[in-house]
């Protein structure tokens, strides 16, 4: 099955995580950007999302892409 994701257009300029969003994307998977997911004491601290209508926030990239693979259906 195939998420949803939407990404705070300030957050993904700020972190820099459009490799994993192109991939996301190349996996079959709805990314769209957002002005604003009013999320911004989380957002501002690194790189972030909402999946499937849950915000998912992390320090870097690589925990961001952890956060994402954990709540994928296998």
């Amino acid at each position: 099955m195939k998420s949803v994701f939407v990404v705070c257009l300030r957050n993904l300029q700020e972190n820099q995580h459009g490799m994993l969003l192109d991939q996301l994307v190349g996996d079959g998977h709805d990314v769209s950007l957002a002005h604003c997911l009013n999320q911004c004491v989380g957002c501002r601290r690194g790189p972030a999302l909402s999946m499937d209508g849950t915000w998912i926030g992390s320090a870097d990239e690589s925990e961001l892409r952890d956060a994402i693979e954990a709540q994928l259906p296998k």
